[in-house]
């Protein structure tokens, strides 16, 4: 974690030739004059050198002086290079760069005589040099010119008196698709720019095929090696237990350590999926993860004798994602995954677990999978600016000092997020920083049209999220519009051409969503034309799109002259016809006039819930919660009297028998340290168990279950059963289901986002609207005599989220909580 020192200091009246202290502020240029140089030392590296010369530049673009680079000692001038390199200057902190943790250090220091920008290596040169030029104002927020922004500043002065460290030891934001060959340098930018690299390589990716690979002769001869699968050897997975394969593999770590000494780290990753050995000598090594540990140990210990700094990778992941009952190898860096977890654990659950058995740890990240949020607004995780600015710092205070996040190409609804990541991993102190963050980025970007822009982002913030249809795309142009329309500066005009392009990709791929048979196949070709002529912008990941999209998508196709790595004459799908000024104003126009915004206004309900009962409504059929949950589901029911003992039917795996038992914990809103006073285990067999749950608290409680491989819940007890249906927390019910709500007295319009098929009925039963399946909003007018009532969602799929009435849904008037406010107010009328 960096420490900060900046102090204010006077410079000694006396003679312009005494020293100032630590700090001091120093004038770099003025009109148009440079007044220092900038100064490499005689042994200064081939790379020290070139980040002089780009200093150099920058220093020139902002304050209009060019700046001289000359060879000294570094005590007068600029002096940029490795600490070492500098003997005369003598740094109050360690940047002798022994240690491999602290080979990123730098320290950036102002006096009366210029300034040091010193670093323990030449890639902590590097960020000092970008660090320094932050400081001056300068940013380079996304990949690309039109993200850079370089300030005019011809009376140039700094004051900085700063040590950096690092907390996490490697940060990578990194595209999971690849990337076109035009993004490769703008992305290469931004991660030095932001100083969003490794300062240690750590190499966790799947190995065990690329071992297989470098050693098939051995493998071929030794075929006992591969794990045994039904009574054959054939198996990628390894026979773990065998010694010989272990000393293959700790040899194949080793040759790869001689070919490439400068290697930091070794992967003993297990491949992908499952097809583990089933030989009994195995399964006496303990469970998956034991197995992988102890074969990452035995590498660990080969490694360790004679290359004691490299460290052993691998991930907590799959199969392997639980934590071991042995000891790590305290050079082996664990890496938790995020996602595709075993066991039913959390992921704070799995910290805690592999902390006590490994000494390092790393988190494997998913900011953004193409195939799960396809670049659309607040979809991903690195769209989520809450969850960065929450799990970031959390992750650190949990030990974690590696951070590698799966992410795209899509900085239209991810590049704030990413920008925001890179600062917080640097310094997790950063994360308390968020809003000041934000509004240096939407005042250096947009200037006069940040206020509009500050609304459009948070229409792409995923703790905001707004459901995929006309109204968000519909708001997103309007502002567009409004910033285009509040600045004539270039720059800015640039990005929002950007933006404009990305707006436009939501619009295209919102049509493509929800076409059918041959017109889905027009607004597929539609979306990917678009997708390849915009991808120099980088605002979505063009290649993923390309590539992926139709191959999982079976009602749409491509010709081979249209494919993805098809050249790009003759291709029908591959114009790159610039977009000109006339045609983004006219997306903008025609996106305004096609979608259209809600037409009532959202109203906000308490989550203080107490029995419907008061209101003596009456319900029909009672209806159903669908087929199944996933992790995670929550009920609220109500206690009356106290003690008592809550049941259900629990039947587990439903859908994954391999991720592990299904939890329920009862959570009552009067137990003040939030802790579960009742809690059980299903196992994963999909066969119903009655689980009962005591209390001895009375009101308001919260039924949690989490069932990772998805669980089928039957409530067997009389208390209220209610699920909520709101943005913040949908419903998320699978499969056909039938629930009742509450429209209050005096509501006129009953509004919400559906998705999916289904029917709403009013109180008396009467259809009064259908779901198509479209996604969107649904504004459905209440007549007189029909508010006051239960109303109700009949034989739907998919989420219907609630928006003027209160967001809870019940299978019968009986198993309803409302509002508190709601049902004090109804009652009363």
């Amino acid at each position: 974690m960096k420490i900060r020192m900046l102090v204010l200091l006077l410079c000694l009246a006396a003679g312009a030739n005494v020293p100032c202290q630590a700090g001091s502020q120093v004038r770099l240029a003025e009109d148009g004059k440079a007044l220092l140089p900038i100064v490499v030392s005689p042994a200064a590296s081939d790379e020290v050198k070139a980040y002089a010369a780009e200093l150099a530049d920058y220093l020139q673009r902002i304050s209009g002086a060019p700046f001289e680079v000359k060879s000294g000692d570094g005590q007068t001038g600029l002096a940029i290079g490795r600490a070492s390199d500098f003997p005369l200057l003598k740094p109050d902190v360690d940047l002798s760069g022994k240690l491999a943790e602290r080979r990123e250090d730098y320290q950036l220091r102002s006096h009366v005589q210029g300034v040091w920008l010193l670093g323990a290596t030449d890639q902590a040169v590097r960020h000092a040099v970008w660090d320094f030029l932050y400081r001056l104002g300068h940013r380079q927020f996304f990949p690309g010119e039109h993200w850079e922004v370089i300030p005019s500043q011809p009376q140039l002065t700094v004051e900085v008196d700063a040590f950096e460290h690092p907390s996490y030891a490697s940060r990578r934001i990194w595209y999971g698709y690849g990337a076109w060959d035009y993004a490769k340098e703008p992305y290469r930018q931004w991660c030095e720019r932001n100083r969003c690299v490794q300062g240690i390589v750590l190499n966790t990716g799947h190995a065990y095929d690329g071992i297989l690979a470098r050693n098939k002769a051995q493998f071929a001869e030794h075929p006992e090696y591969l794990g045994l699968i039904d009574g054959e050897r054939k198996s990628t997975k390894f026979c773990i237990s065998n010694p010989g394969l272990r000393r293959l593999v700790a040899d194949d770590a080793l040759a790869q350590l001689a070919a490439d000494p400068n290697k930091q780290s070794i992967s003993v990753d297990p491949s992908d999926g499952g097809n583990w050995c089933e030989c009994e000598n195995c399964k006496q090594l303990g469970s998956i993860t034991d197995r992988a540990v102890t074969l990452a140990n035995t590498v660990a210990t080969a490694v360790a004798e004679q290359h004691p700094d490299v460290y052993v990778g691998m991930y907590a992941y799959s199969y392997h994602s639980p934590p071991p009952s042995i000891p790590a190898h305290p050079r082996v860096v664990v890496s938790v995954a995020t996602a595709f977890i075993n066991g039913g654990y959390t992921v704070d659950q799995l910290l805690a677990g592999w902390s006590a058995k490994a000494s390092t740890l790393g988190i494997r990240e998913y900011y953004s999978v193409n195939t799960w949020d396809r670049d659309l607004p607040g979809a991903a995780r690195g769209g989520r600016l809450d969850y960065l600015q929450q799990t970031i710092p959390h992750f650190h205070s949990q030990s974690v000092r590696f951070l590698s996040a799966e992410s795209s190409d899509n900085w239209g609804p991810n590049g704030l997020g990413y920008y925001l990541a890179s600062r917080f991993m640097w310094d997790v102190t950063e994360a308390d920083q968020r809003d000041q963050l934000q509004d240096d980025f939407l005042q250096k970007c947009f200037g006069d049209a940040q206020e509009p822009m500050k609304r459009f982002y948070t229409l792409l913030d995923g703790g905001h999220r707004q459901p995929l249809c006309d109204d968000l795309v519909g708001r997103m142009y309007r502002l567009l519009d409004e910033a285009h329309q509040a600045t004539d500066d270039e720059a800015i005009q640039a990005r929002l051409a950007d933006l404009t392009l990305y707006t436009r990709y939501v619009e295209l791929w919102l049509d493509y969503s929800i076409a059918k048979e041959a017109a889905r196949q027009t607004a597929f070709e539609a979306m990917l034309r678009h997708v390849w002529r915009m991808r120099e912008t980088m605002m979505v990941h063009s290649l993923a799109l390309y590539r992926d999209v139709v191959n999982r998508d079976k009602s749409v196709s491509l010709p081979e002259n249209a494919r993805w790595n098809a050249p790009a004459e003759g291709n029908p799908l591959k114009s790159s016809e610039p977009f000109l000024a006339d045609e983004l104003a006219r997306i903008r126009r025609e996106g305004i006039a096609n979608r259209p915004l809600l037409e009532f206004t959202p109203t906000a309900y308490s989550d203080d819930l107490v029995p419907a009962m008061p209101l003596s409504l009456e319900s029909g059929k009672p209806g159903s919660m669908g087929i199944y949950s996933r992790s995670p589901r929550n009920y609220y029911t109500w206690i009356e009297n106290s003690p008592a003992t809550l049941s259900l039917s629990i039947t587990g795996g439903v859908i994954y028998q391999n991720r592990g038992l299904t939890r329920i914990a009862l959570y009552p809103t009067a137990e003040t340290e939030g802790k579960a006073v009742a809690q059980a285990e299903v196992p994963p067999t999909r066969t119903p168990e009655t689980v009962d749950l005591a209390t001895t608290f009375t009101g308001l409680h919260r039924l949690e279950i989490l069932a990772g491989g998805g669980a089928r819940s039957e409530w067997l007890s009389e208390a209220p059963f209610t699920v909520e249906s709101s943005f913040e927390r949908p419903g998320a019910l699978h499969g056909r289901w039938s629930l009742y709500f509450y429209v209050p007295r005096g509501t006129t319009t009953v509004g919400g986002f559906g998705q999916g098929v289904g029917r709403m009925l009013n109180g008396s039963g009467e259809l009064v609207h259908t779901f198509s399946g479209k996604p969107g909003y649904f504004s459905v007018p209440v007549p007189p005599g029909e508010d006051g009532r239960l109303w109700k969602f009949d034989h739907c799929a998919s989420d219907k989220l609630l928006m003027t009435v209160p967001p809870y849904l019940a299978p019968s008037a009986a198993q309803l909580l409302l509002p508190r406010e709601v049902v004090q107010r109804d009652q009363q009328k």
